[in-house]
């Protein structure tokens, strides 16, 4: 229950509403989209069809693929708040990022 609470809380604190905004725009997206689609598809854009609820449902599997898609491509556009500069001595260096000394 308190894991509950913590995670609710960091996903309002100032730093995160950015990504909570995105988060809930691709919620509301995600359940409105696809039914909508579903709709509009059985009832009219395939209604002369033998089987238009099959064709409305693979419409809407089609729209859940867009709504993921736009989501990952949002997510990976953004900026990094983390800035990497050569004197960055936060750490020791390891693998391909060590630096020889002798």
């Amino acid at each position: 229950q308190k894991s509950i609470k913590m995670g609710w809380s960091l996903l309002f604190q100032e730093q995160n509403k950015e990504t909570a905004n995105k988060l809930g725009k691709a919620t509301l997206m995600m359940f409105t989209l696809p039914l909508l689609v579903f709709y509009v598809c059985s009832n009219f854009v395939f209604s002369d069809k033998e089987e238009p609820m099959m064709w409305g449902g693979f419409a809407a599997v089609i729209m859940v693929n867009v709504v993921i898609a736009g989501y990952v491509i949002s997510a990976f556009s953004e900026e990094d708040d983390t800035e990497t500069s050569d004197n960055d001595e936060s750490g020791p260096r390891t693998g391909a990022f060590k630096r020889r000394t002798d």
